[in-house]
């Protein structure tokens, strides 16, 4: 089971001493931190946590004593993100003033556009559903992302030697430690079921192995 947490009682480890990858350091705005060790703390920072089933299997395990409400409220879903119109993602030619040109080419820039589904939880974290298009042109399918803000009280953030206060740099092997309680992982998942009948149905799956009880 792949994972690129830790995990101790309720306290998660995430790391952010990468560029790239499922964990990654992001502004308001999506713009990632491309050299993690060498930034400062600041608040308008977040974790940005592109979290996978297996995960949330994990999460659950550790946090959620009875997860059979839970499994009933997704059940009863009945609307998803994918179904809606604001799913669809395209590339748009955009109207240029001045054509550069390169050894005979003409040179046009084309942008992306497509939505974000997003809900903040009472906690201050995010939980965002955004939809990719898949290799050779299949349909956009999500991409599901928790994303807790660098300034939420229940996360610190650390290094190998110390913990970080605000404005210092985040330094070697980076990380936050978050402390997730049992109601904002349940909303989570609820959450993250909106994203397609399909994903829902996975979740219920892996988080109940005993159906019939």
């Amino acid at each position: 089971m792949a994972t690129k947490i830790e995990l101790e009682k309720n306290k998660i480890k995430l790391p952010l001493n990468k560029s790239q990858g499922g964990i990654r350091i992001a502004d308001e705005y999506g713009n990632h931190v491309t050299s993690p060790t060498k930034t400062n703390n600041k608040k308008g920072y977040y974790i940005e946590w592109m979290i996978t089933n297996d995960e949330i299997k994990i999460l659950s395990d550790s946090i959620l004593d009875n997860i059979k409400p839970l499994i009933k409220r997704m059940k009863e879903l009945n609307k998803f993100t994918e179904d809606s119109d604001y799913s669809q993602r395209k590339t748009i030619k955009l109207d240029m003033k001045k054509v550069e040109a390169f050894e005979g080419f003409k040179i046009y820039q084309y942008t992306e556009s497509f939505n974000s589904f997003e809900k903040t939880l009472d906690s201050g974290i995010k939980v965002r559903i955004t939809f990719k298009l898949g290799d050779y042109g299949l349909d956009p399918h999500p991409h599901m992302y928790v994303l807790v803000p660098f300034s939420h009280k229940f996360l610190k953030i650390e290094n190998n030697e110390r913990e970080v206060g605000l404005g210092d740099l985040l330094g070697s092997g980076c990380y936050g430690k978050l402390n997730l309680n049992k109601e904002d992982l349940e909303e989570i998942i609820l959450t993250l079921s909106h994203a397609s009948s399909n994903h829902r149905d996975a979740l219920v799956e892996i988080l109940n192995p005993s159906p019939e009880n």
